[in-house]
């Protein structure tokens, strides 16, 4: 704190006014507090010598909006962010766009240019453009954790949040094979335990029948919350309109827009590998963990349905 009693901040606030509002009517965050509470979480972290990792404002201000400015889940949020670190030491591994840039080149995800009626970020994901035969499964994530890294950067997105739309067209057998149970809770616990966003709905588009079978292992791992934001279109790509303004929607999606392309968003993620470089420095030194989350032990029973299934 500075002599005046008020707390110290480099934070210079980016939203525009109906932002802030919504941030303090959504997020419980006030303008007044903001340096405050931010102050309360970096004394968390300080106290905790295990972590090594960033505490200017900006960086701890996403934990705090993606928990409401509550302390101890923004705290938990944090913790658990750089455990998936340290508990896969090969995903986070030279992660730098470069190195995922034959997955960009695939078209396999992508960010769209415009956002959704609601101001959120939309990620296009089409996992049938992966080719399992030319790199594994572990670069997709990879791609897709730089993705979700680049994009919470910004404050209106912590704000917002962001949605997901998976196109399934061209997935096959040949896919759901390298979706194991491993894979399936590594993806959810990223998505609901371990990183800063809010993520506002998961769209599925063109399901194949195969599918099912993909869904039953994913689900095991999802919480309530989280299903209840997911949204099954099939072929009926149109009903996207209803949250994507049809001027901004690929046309392959119903939308007016030209066909959905990522080379916009490949060439700005792959200026970026001094700043995911930078990133690596920090991280889990030993020893500290939260509580396991809710759905990890159906972990065992999963396995095991999966290991009998025969999927040639």
């Amino acid at each position: 704190m500075t002599e005046e009693g008020k707390y110290s901040s480099d934070y210079q606030c980016t939203l525009p006014p109906d932002l802030i509002q919504k941030a303090e009517r959504e997020l419980n965050e006030k303008a007044e507090w903001r340096s405050r509470d931010i102050q309360a979480l970096r004394d968390m972290v300080n106290k905790n010598k295990d972590l090594h990792v960033r505490t200017d404002d900006a960086f701890l201000l996403r934990f705090l909006r993606a928990k409401k400015f509550e302390y101890d889940r923004a705290y938990n949020l944090l913790v658990s962010h750089f455990q998936m670190k340290k508990e896969n030491p090969k995903l986070f591994e030279n992660l730098r766009p470069s190195a995922v840039k034959h997955v960009l080149e695939a078209g396999v995800t992508g960010v769209l240019p415009h956002r959704d009626k609601e101001g959120r970020r939309v990620i296009i994901f089409r996992p049938g453009l992966w080719d399992p035969s030319r790199f594994p499964i572990d670069d997709v994530f990879r791609t897709n954790l730089l993705t979700l890294s680049k994009i919470i950067q910004d404050e209106v997105t912590q704000v917002n949040g962001l949605i997901m739309v998976t196109d399934l067209n061209g997935i096959g057998w040949a896919h759901a094979k390298n979706m194991s149970p491993l894979y399936a809770k590594r993806v959810t616990s990223l998505l609901q335990d371990a990183f800063p966003a809010r993520f506002k709905g998961l769209h599925y588009l063109n399901e194949p029948a195969v599918f099912d079978y993909i869904f039953a292992i994913v689900k095991q791992f999802m919480k309530e919350k989280t299903v209840s934001r997911l949204h099954f279109h099939g072929k009926n790509v149109q009903e996207l309109t209803e949250f994507i303004d049809p001027e901004y929607l690929p046309e392959e999606y119903g939308g007016k827009a030209p066909p959905f392309s990522n080379k916009d968003w490949m060439e700005e993620l792959l200026k970026c590998d001094a700043e995911f470089d930078d990133e690596a420095k920090y991280g889990l030194v030993s020893g500290s963990s939260v509580d396991q989350k809710p759905g990890q032990d159906a972990m065992e029973c999963v396995m095991g349905s999966y290991r009998k299934l025969s999927v040639d």
